[in-house]
């Protein structure tokens, strides 16, 4: 009783949280000129893909019209693209210069954590993104820049060097291929390159949490074809702007799709793999490979990793490790989804009987799609050092 008692005050906290956050949005009043039927602008999805689907509304719009009515009436079905509820809204269109429109968005994702550990529990906020967005595209449908500044700080780094996160220029060559140059999220790991907003559960995977999940300044060229799609990266190995160019990296992925050419009717199938190599203070490299099936409502993936030394969010590290894991989603309607994952990490193999375990179970609720989402997870860590934990995080995720 004790712990469900626990996970009602965690939800009830946090879906106040967010009624408070819509309703303090909703005081400002923002009106758009809609004589005409409204289309939803198409952007990229900067961080994973150069393809994504953005859902029209499909309603006859009145001259003048509060954005915020937009915003209610609106349905967003993929959970698999990043939406923003104010994309539209928020966007302005140029008919002179060399820009042809731009916009700002923001971003709000934060979670409420209970751990109980052996005779004690501890009560956790967290706020993982708490950013904005600047977009805009130039007039030869090609061209666009993206400027994004953080606001959570970072205790082991200066406000200023952890401020920026995505800030680029990219230049689409085809429908295929896009040249991104400036500080992006490396492609180390599958998950590890993935947005926050896209991943399945809360916390992120322990290879993902080891190898991945960083920006860094270089060059990158990736693609999306039927059959096969790539990201290649040359790199600085310096992070969040502490030093300017402390040594290279390498990144590369690949990814191939054996029925991408059948139509979606025997499911989406993935298998690739990559290489991380590079030099900072000492040489390190992290190999890796993917794999995921979907069909329908169903969907299975696998991952597996192993660092050499390593330069990921954590920092670098010249300590040798490895790890793995597979997770199981299934869609019980369009807005209502349940994960489950099984996560193993050898934190060094030199001591290869120290490995942590992590069972989670999840459940998210697209209210509208990931643009407004509420996570429940169920966390049961097991480590053979610092002992065994149990953890009930309530996450909400917001996209103005």
């Amino acid at each position: 009783m004790d712990i469900l008692s626990r996970c009602m005050k965690l939800f009830i906290i946090t879906s106040c949280v967010v009624l408070f956050s819509t309703s303090a949005f909703a005081l400002e009043t923002i009106s758009l000129d809609t004589t005409e039927p409204i289309k939803m602008e198409v952007f990229e999805n900067i961080e994973t893909s150069p393809q994504q689907t953005v859902v029209p509304l499909h309603k006859d719009h009145a001259s003048k019209r509060n954005i915020l009515q937009d915003v209610f009436e609106i349905e967003i079905e993929d959970h698999e693209h990043k939406e923003y509820l104010l994309e539209r809204g928020l966007t302005k269109k140029f008919e002179n210069g060399p820009l042809e429109s731009i916009g700002i968005w923001g971003l709000w994702r934060g979670g409420l954590t209970e751990t109980f550990t052996k005779g004690d529990n501890d009560t956790e906020m967290n706020y993982s993104v708490l950013e904005t967005r600047i977009h805009g595209g130039f007039k030869n449908k090609k061209t666009s820049f993206v400027i994004t500044t953080r606001y959570v700080p970072q205790k082991e780094f200066t406000f200023l060097q952890y401020m920026f996160s995505d800030t680029f220029i990219r230049h689409r060559f085809n429908k295929h291929a896009v040249l991104t140059i400036g500080n992006t999220r490396t492609h180390t790991g599958q998950e590890g390159a993935e947005s926050e907003v896209l991943i399945p559960l809360y916390l992120r995977s322990q290879i993902s949490r080891q190898y991945g999940n960083i920006r860094k300044l270089g060059v990158r060229l990736d693609g999306d074809y039927s059959l096969m799609e790539y990201d290649i990266a040359f790199n600085s190995s310096g992070t969040y702007f502490t030093s300017f160019f402390p040594g290279s990296e390498f990144c590369g992925w690949v990814n191939f799709k054996p029925l991408g050419k059948t139509d979606g009717r025997y499911g989406d199938l993935k298998i690739g793999g990559g290489l991380t190599a590079g030099r900072r203070h000492f040489n390190y490299d992290v190999f890796g490979g993917y794999a995921r099936y979907k069909y329908k409502r169903f969907a299975v993936d696998f991952e597996i990793a192993q660092g050499n030394g390593s330069n990921g969010r954590v920092g670098p590290t010249e300590v040798h490790s490895r790890g793995f894991y597979t997770s199981i989603y299934y869609d019980l309607t369009k807005k209502l989804q349940l994960v489950a994952r099984f996560d193993q990490f050898t934190p060094d193999t030199n001591n290869s009987s120290h490995k942590t375990r992590e069972y989670s179970t999840g459940l998210n609720w697209f209210i509208k799609g990931q643009a407004l989402k509420v996570m429940l997870n169920y966390v049961f860590r097991e480590d053979n050092v610092t002992g065994n934990s149990h953890r009930i995080i309530v996450g909400t995720q917001l996209m103005l």
